[in-house]
């Protein structure tokens, strides 16, 4: 992976193309294809109800959303953190929002997102929890 630049930028998600990768375009016409950092994709069991929460925190901001690219990967999709703002302004990180609700793990990349300490404590609350990847068995716990 290739480093990039960390600064903030307002897109609009045009297409979700699987359940960590969406495309997404500026005002301006540039697209580009961005995977959330900082997180392993779902188990099997669990991708419907990703693909659902990622639907669901897309429509949060009306498909607006907050770029925070980080690295390119060997494919050359942008590798970032994504927010959006909720109806009462409090930004919503789709990374933590996944971790929280148990539907991924934290991935250990090479690559460091810029809230990755907040991406771990949402895992251990989700394993506090025991929801999500984290109640299926004992040896997730691991």
């Amino acid at each position: 992976m290739t480093k990039s630049p960390i600064f903030p930028e307002q897109w609009v998600v045009i297409e979700v193309t699987d359940t960590q990768t969406m495309i997404v375009r500026q005002s301006n016409g540039n697209q580009m294809q961005v995977r959330l950092c900082g997180i392993d994709k779902p188990e099997q069991a669990l991708s419907k109800q990703a693909t659902e929460k990622l639907q669901s925190l897309i429509a949060t901001n009306d498909r607006q959303v907050t770029v925070i690219p980080v690295a390119k990967d060997s494919q050359e999709r942008t590798v970032a953190e994504v927010m959006a703002y909720g109806k009462d302004g409090v930004e919503i990180s789709f990374q933590e929002e996944f971790l929280k609700s148990g539907l991924v793990k934290t991935r250990q990349s090479g690559v460091e997102c810029p809230n990755q300490i907040a991406f771990e404590n949402a895992q251990r609350l989700a394993i506090t929890a025991r929801v999500g990847v984290w109640r299926q068995n004992k040896q997730n716990l691991r």
